[in-house]
């Protein structure tokens, strides 16, 4: 029975929802929820999609099992067109919502629909709902719902079955098999169809590769230093590495230092499929494990070749396996994937087990054939392995009870400098429309010889494969055009990589495949012919060509997108339509912090990024380049709304963020302060907000929290001098400037001379007279005029201290709390000496004291920076107020240190190589 209504009082029930991204390929979402006002807030549909989520319609249920219900009704009805292993059907909302409709009616499910309702916190529950506590959170309701999962729909099949055959215009056969892992679950396929359906012999079909380790690189040097101090630590950490940066020889060195430590260990290695299984082995024994003996565990019967005559078979032999492991009293590895560790999973054995690609476990968090080794009582020590974690599935890596936290990160970005990844190209392919791939195609082809091209599905691969079987343009050289998917059989896709390596020109169209880990030497080019969503397949997929080879020529991506080449580059349409791109861009920020440099200052910093316009569009080279590059920027940042995304705090880039405070640390010697301005592209950061943040998650760190930040940010932390002294407790540490008093005190019985109102410094060098004067200064201003706002923890510490040397910290208060007139104490005492020993140095040597004490006084203290700093143009500028309401005269301005007065941003960089500006650092 449905029910329409207006007003949107309850938050539990079955939704459709659309993003014009998803519209655009043809897909809606659908889902079950306890609180429609938070659920497309979730990272979930927030981390790889612009916040432009809508519900079409929802439907309230009385319970979440009758939510539940729906949702798996609904997903039934349209299986045809679902996309596996996702709430998503290929369809029109409208169509959808009709079969929710329909599917009320027949199992008599009581609902209330509302069609497009906007949910905000004050009439998302109604009390009676908020006060009873019928809903607790959205993951506990959830997995209530789910656990008759296998007897949900039983009993209605005969009903659902005849009201499928009833809407057979609603649920037309579609091939829904889609290669875009939008909300990023893992595939757990039982048993080992997945792992025959989806790894194929890559590495055979492409001819068997040698492997040598000769040293480790630095920063696997690295890498493993910080790993081996968190397995000490805390039992299990995560190896963050960029593809093609080498994780597998940090795990070899670390299971080579365990066997060393430990002679008879039992190691366990998982890998995400057969091909990853065969490679790892065969690296392995090459890297120098070649007295251990390997237990591999996988359903190929073929042989495997490891090197020097050594010849291994797997097996899936379950007594076997249990046998071999049980009675073996010496060392041994297993390698396995993880489709078949569930034959090993409840085994103690294991002394280390590595997960390799280790995001694919993440997912579901009930237990699946990926993760039952993950979820099992940890009996030894865990290393994760990936370049692509994954924080927004039910089973989240920052759980780090699960994980461990990340020891170490190594961008993609790092690689390429350093020579071990090849460098890439972004070349956007920019048409008029998508309909006709074959211009994008050649425009492609014309650059490279040969690419892969990640197609959405089986029917969108099969078609394009149609299309480029019309005849080429005359000035395009001719090339082979071949196609791959996750329903050929093992021994046609190797054929398939036979033809495409032997091949001199080709394209090679691509379904649920060569998305991750194995490796095709001579590929040079990939092309996303439909949108991508999840950040981890982007940056996997965008992996695939950048192997280093010699004499390899640079890699390219291709991207393509469309304009309306009738309306200006920057008009809304247009920007709407560049704004396809955002998820590409995001998930390479992240691994390329120079993309977020230059997206914020094209003219500071130069990225290999060009538009090249198909043939039809007749768009000439000047004007993509002057117009249509800068609006596809703008689209970038800002979509189609006026705020800029990237200069989000949490939009910035842990490594330029951290770089810049690094600076600050070393080159001026002192910690942000509470102004500091980062000067990015034509807009001011305040430095002291990040500062703030970082601070913020050392602390959780070190009361055993859950911290904001990763291991590896931790340890960036760590590295900076004196960063648990004075970078967490700031300048003027409460213990250490007490401690300083006390002492002074005991030795002198009296107050040093102390400047409490400018002698403060807060430099790494400063005296301990200097950071006193800053804790007394902070202890005078909070004895105000109206109350006294000291802790009051601190203050009877104080009162402690003075106590016995009969000295009076506070002003005396009349019974209203102001302050009594004349009073005085022994802070202001210790000004009021100092000031007149100050005026009369020349007489009374007080110089000396303020050489010792106080070096550089006046002017170090008064400007709060060593003057030698100010003459090398060192320090930040001052972040300046942005409200442009109530100072409109300031808005997007920072202050110069040195000239002392507020500049423009935009113009930032031109008045640091000014005259007047280079006379002022004089």
């Amino acid at each position: 029975m449905v029910r329409l209504t207006v007003l949107v009082r309850c938050g539990l029930g079955f939704y459709v929802a659309v993003h014009p991204w998803l519209t655009g390929s043809g897909y809606v979402k659908v889902g079950c929820t306890a609180d429609f006002t938070r659920r497309l807030e979730m990272a979930s549909f927030t981390t790889c999609f612009t916040p432009e989520w809508s519900y079409y319609a929802v439907f309230r249920c009385e319970s979440m099992k009758e939510a539940f219900l729906l949702e798996q009704a609904v997903l039934f009805l349209f299986k045809e067109r679902r996309v596996p292993q996702r709430e998503l059907i290929k369809g029109n909302a409208q169509d959808v919502t009709e079969g929710a409709r329909r599917v009320c009616s027949t199992l008599n499910l009581n609902a209330l629909v509302n069609m497009a309702p906007v949910y905000t916190e004050k009439n998302s529950l109604p009390p009676d709902y908020a006060s009873s506590g019928r809903i607790s959170t959205e993951k506990n309701s959830r997995r209530e719902a789910e656990a008759p999962k296998l007897h949900t729909l039983e009993k209605y099949m005969g009903s659902l079955e005849k009201l499928r055959e009833s809407m057979v215009s609603l649920n037309s056969p579609c091939d829904a098999s889609t290669d875009d892992d939008i909300f990023n679950s893992v595939e757990t396929g039982d048993g080992e169809d997945y792992e025959i359906g989806c790894d194929f012999e890559v590495v055979d079909a492409l001819g068997e590769e040698t492997f040598s380790l000769a040293a480790l690189r630095p920063y696997q040097k690295d890498a493993v230093a910080r790993c081996l101090e968190q397995l000490d630590s805390c039992g299990a950490t995560i190896c963050q590495m960029a593809c093609r940066c080498g994780k597998t020889p940090v795990a070899y060195d670390l299971i080579r230092r365990h066997l060393e430590m430990k002679p008879n260990s039992i190691i366990l290695y998982l890998v995400p499929g057969l091909a990853l299984l065969r490679q790892t082995a065969r690296k392995l024994y090459s890297y120098g494990l070649k007295d251990v003996p390997f237990l591999l565990i996988g359903s190929d019967s073929g042989s495997i070749f490891l090197g020097d005559g050594c010849v291994r078979n797997m097996t899936t032999d379950a007594e076997l396996i249990r046998s071999t492991i049980s009675s073996c009293a010496s060392h041994l590895i297993v390698i396995s994937t993880y489709q078949s560790s569930h034959i090993i999973s409840k085994m103690p054995n294991f002394a280390l087990t590595v997960f390799d690609e280790c995001h694919r476990v993440c997912g579901s968090d009930l237990p699946t054939n990926f993760n039952n080794v993950l979820l099992q009582p940890r009996c030894g020590r865990r290393l994760f392995l990936t370049a692509t974690p994954a924080y927004d599935t039910p089973l989240k890596m920052d759980n780090t009870f699960l994980f461990g936290d990340i020891a170490y990160r190594y961008y993609l970005r790092e690689g390429i400098d350093a020579g071990y990844v090849n460098p890439f190209a972004v070349r956007i392919v920019l048409g008029e429309s998508m309909d006709d791939m074959n211009p994008y195609f050649y425009e492609a082809m014309n650059t490279v010889d040969k690419m892969i091209v990640y197609c959405r599905c089986i029917e969108h691969a099969t078609k394009l494969a149609a299309d480029l079987k019309h005849p080429l343009p005359d000035d395009i050289t001719p090339f082979d055009v071949l196609l791959a998917h996750s329903r050929m059989g093992s021994a046609a896709v190797a054929s398939v990589l036979r033809d495409f390596s032997a091949s001199r020109r080709c394209i090679l169209l691509n379904v649920r495949l060569l998305q991750e880990g194995v490796e095709i030497p001579d590929l040079n080019a990939v092309f996303f012919a439909a949108p991508r969503y999840s950040s981890r397949d982007i940056v996997q997929s965008i992996c695939r060509p950048l192997n280093k080879m010699e004499n390899k020529p640079i890699s390219y991506v291709f991207l393509p997108a469309t304009i309306n080449k009738r309306l200006p580059e920057d008009h809304p349409v247009n920007l709407e339509k560049f704004s396809t791109l955002v998820p590409f861009t995001d998930a390479l920020m992240d691994e390329d912090p120079l993309l977020f440099e230059y997206l914020i200052d094209p003219h500071k910093v130069s990225y290999d990024v060009d538009v090249v316009g198909v043939r039809s569009l007749k768009l000439s080279s000047e004007r993509l380049r002057r117009f249509v590059l800068p609006a596809i920027r703008r689209g970038v940042r800002y979509s189609s709304q006026n705020t800029d995304r990237l200069h989000r705090a949490t939009r910035l880039p842990w490594k330029n963020a951290f770089n810049e405070m690094k600076r600050i640390v070393l080159e001026c010697n002192r910690y942000p302060k509470t102004n500091d301005a980062w000067v990015i592209g034509k807009k001011s950061v305040s430095m002291a907000l990040f500062y703030r943040y970082c601070r913020k998650g050392y602390r959780q760190y070190l009361d055993k929290e859950p911290s904001c930040l990763r291991m590896h940010q931790i340890r960036d932390l760590e590295s900076l001098p004196l960063w648990r002294t004075y970078g967490l407790h700031g300048p003027y540490p409460w213990e250490e400037c007490l401690n300083t008093l006390r002492e002074y005190l005991e030795a002198h019985g009296s107050v040093p001379p102390l400047d409490v109102h400018k002698g403060g410094y807060i430099g790494l060098d400063a005296t301990p007279f200097e950071r006193l004067c800053g804790v007394l200064m902070h202890v005078n201003q909070c004895d105000a005029c109206t109350k006294l706002r000291l802790d009051p923890a601190k203050q009877k510490q104080l009162d402690r201290l003075c106590k016995p040397f009969g000295l009076k910290w506070k002003k005396g208060r009349d019974k209203d709390g102001k302050i009594l007139p004349g009073e005085a104490t022994f802070i202001t005492d210790s000004y009021d000496r100092f000031k007149a020993l100050y005026e009369d140095r020349q007489k009374n040597n007080f110089q000396e004291y303020l050489d010792s004490h106080f070096p550089g006084y006046p002017l170090k203290h008064e400007r709060m920076e060593d003057p030698r700093n100010l003459r090398k143009d060192r320090v930040p500028p001052r972040h300046v107020s942005r409200d442009e309401v109530t100072n409109p005269h300031k808005a997007g301005k920072v202050m110069c240190r040195v000239c002392r007065r507020n500049v423009a941003v935009r113009v930032w960089e031109q008045h640091l190589k000014s005259k007047a500006h280079r006379q002022n650092m004089k």
